[in-house]
């Protein structure tokens, strides 16, 4: 006759349910494929916590149709070399690669073909940074994606001259996103589309530093920005 199944022992039966736990935090701290977020401003609170302008007395948070947003006031003092004169840094997000997203919006008169607002990444100092340049217009320096290394901006971007859709032709809240990949250097700019890049540019020249916003001569605002970088391996 053939013997009864003895029960587990209680001893066996923890183990198992233990080891079966930590296979599934195991796979719940697996990052997710995507870029992860590194910092939002909504300025809401009514402050710029964590952003450096360079002139404090043109940028300031103002309540905008229920909002808050970040406005820039008055146009900057050109510099050394010719570059966006008005810029605020986000402090604290030093980086090679990443997603900055938001919105934006110009305030000079749309008659103006030249009007801009910048997002500015990889800033070391005054002379060495990239930016995206939404503009009115295109042509060799506007509508652009410029280098400034040292002496005065240079275009970077592989849409030749003229050839690069603007938009930034109104008065009205524009969505943007910049991305860069430092390990090939691509980097892709977005207006309104975020499936279809407006500029493009593959270059390596400076490879890290933080990000910003600006403009070379004009005013606007700018709102609901997110901060990301891509995510580690799995298991990191």
């Amino acid at each position: 006759m053939a013997s009864a199944a003895r029960p587990l022992a209680p001893t066996f039966v923890a183990a198992a349910l233990l080891s079966a736990l930590a296979l599934a935090q195991a796979g719940c701290r697996q990052p997710p494929a995507g870029p992860l977020p590194l910092a939002r401003a909504d300025f809401e609170d009514g402050t710029a916590a964590g952003w450096t302008p360079d002139d404090p007395s043109h940028w300031r948070v103002v309540a905008d149709n229920g909002s808050m947003v970040y406005e820039l006031t008055a146009p900057g003092a050109p510099g050394p070399v010719r570059a966006p004169a008005s810029r605020s840094l986000w402090a604290g997000h030093d980086l090679a690669s990443f997603e900055l997203s938001g919105r934006l919006r110009c305030h000079t008169d749309p008659a103006v073909p030249y009007r801009d607002m910048c997002v500015i990444f990889h800033y070391q100092d005054p002379a060495h940074f990239y930016y995206v340049h939404f503009a009115g217009s295109s042509d060799g320096v506007h509508n652009i994606i410029g280098l400034v290394d040292g002496a005065d901006r240079v275009k970077i971007n592989v849409e030749p001259p003229g050839s690069s859709v603007f938009r930034l032709t109104d008065r009205a809240w524009h969505a943007f996103k910049v991305t860069c990949d430092a390990r090939t250097g691509e980097i892709r700019a977005y207006l309104d589309d975020m499936t279809a890049p407006i500029l493009t540019a593959r270059d390596r020249t400076l490879g890290h530093g933080l990000v910003g916003l600006g403009s070379f001569d004009d005013t606007g605002a700018f709102d609901d920005l997110v901060l990301r970088a891509p995510a580690g391996p799995p298991g990191a």
